[in-house]
């Protein structure tokens, strides 16, 4: 199928063997096509999955070099953390693993699940958990483990990390590293009096984490704009605060709301301008006070003050990646990254054939953090096969 899509190329890539991952990324990039592209395209040549075939790609599993991924939370990264009901941006299989489908999944655990739809987190997460022991790398992957310094070693890299169940501290030394901690390692504060209150929360869930009637949103992207939506849906009075214009609000909801049916409904509630949805434009607050019950929020607009009660404040604010834990290194050279959907942080400049730091041999920048690629997850995952194929190309692993 991916020759019908990509004839030119996939006569290229019959000539590489035994391995796609012993291509000369370098001279792939140089003539055009960076390989995260080329192996986005032979894993989805498509929008809609139709068959096993059309993933352009065979795997087969054989000694891995010596590895270990140190985590806070389970495989799956920020799902572990999103709203209980939250659906994805893209239908369920463009969030797979190539080397394991999700149709595959779906049919070995007799789940009732179109690929193709949107898929909800627990239907992710149960997936993403679910890799770790099916592919017999659990002993590999150390969950509950926080990573608290990286330096200089004489083989490259010095990890310390804090065991969050007994307390202690590990250190692990490396010839590589990937750094892959996504955008939300710190979460953004408004730095304002009260803000720590006990009303106040720094994440959403589901509704019935908030009762009361009164719930003031803060924030503006994708994460707030479920929050507020699921609220509304839920009987609450709602008061959405954000810095942004309405005109940048409504051209994120206007081009999703076609194809995200929860972008359709925060379009429906916004045009029949119900009081119990109030939108609060070029906003933002400057202090939080107890009250009785709940608490006080003074908001500001146009040089005006407006005070609203209030139940609960929920800040769905983003976060900013933490590069502090690098100490001894040369610095990094950044750029600032955004998207339609409201991500946004400062990547590291890498190389496009490998997405190695330009100024730090052997530190790869894993998902969002490297260079030059989207925030969405269509231009995430062909990453890690640059990475993979890199480092097992300089150990001699794989090559032409």
């Amino acid at each position: 199928m991916f020759s019908l899509h990509q004839p030119q190329l996939a006569r290229g890539l019959e000539q590489v063997s035994p391995s796609l991952l012993g291509m000369d990324f370098k001279a792939l990039a140089k003539g055009g096509i960076p390989p995260v592209d080329l192996f986005r395209l032979l894993h989805h040549p498509r929008q809609l999955f139709a068959e096993r075939a059309q993933i352009a790609m065979e795997f087969r599993q054989e000694t891995p070099i010596d590895y270990r991924l140190i985590t806070q939370e389970a495989v799956g990264g920020l799902w572990n953390n999103v709203p209980q009901n939250l659906l994805t941006l893209s239908p369920g299989q463009w969030m797979e693993f190539a080397f394991h489908p999700l149709v595959q999944h779906v049919e070995e655990l007799g789940i009732d699940l179109n690929v193709n739809d949107l898929i909800g987190k627990s239907d992710l997460v149960r997936y993403y958990h679910g890799i770790p022991d099916r592919f017999s790398q659990s002993d590999y992957i150390h969950t509950n483990e926080r990573v608290i310094r990286i330096e200089p070693h004489e083989r490259g890299f010095c990890i310390k990390s804090n065991d969050l169940r007994t307390r202690t501290t590990r250190r692990y030394t490396c010839k590589y590293l990937v750094y892959a901690v996504g955008q939300r390692c710190i979460l953004r504060r408004l730095d304002v009096a009260g803000e720590d209150l006990p009303f106040v929360a720094k994440s959403y869930d589901r509704p019935s984490d908030f009762p009361g009637n009164r719930v003031v949103v803060v924030g503006g992207g994708r994460s707030a704009d479920w929050a507020a939506t699921e609220l509304y849906d839920a009987d609450k009075q709602i008061y959405y605060v954000m810095r942004q214009p309405f005109e940048s609000h409504w051209r994120l909801i206007s081009d999703s709301r076609h194809g995200l049916p929860y972008y359709a409904r925060l379009a429906e509630i916004i045009e029949r301008r119900d009081p119990r949805f109030q939108t609060l434009y070029r906003t933002h607050i400057s202090k939080i006070e107890s009250g009785s019950p709940g608490g006080l929020v003074t908001v500001e607009a146009h040089e005006t003050e407006k005070v609203l009660e209030t139940d609960h404040i929920i800040l769905e604010i983003g976060g900013t990646v933490d590069y502090s834990l690098f100490e001894g290194f040369a610095p990094f050279e950044q750029v600032k990254k955004s998207d339609p959907y409201r991500f946004q942080l400062h990547q590291v400049l890498t190389h496009v054939h490998n997405c190695e730091a330009v100024n730090i041999p052997n530190l790869y920048m894993g998902g969002y953090l490297s260079s030059g690629l989207g925030l969405v997850v269509i231009a995430m995952h062909g990453a890690t096969y640059a990475i993979a194929g890199d480092i097992l190309q300089k150990e001699g692993r794989v090559g032409l």
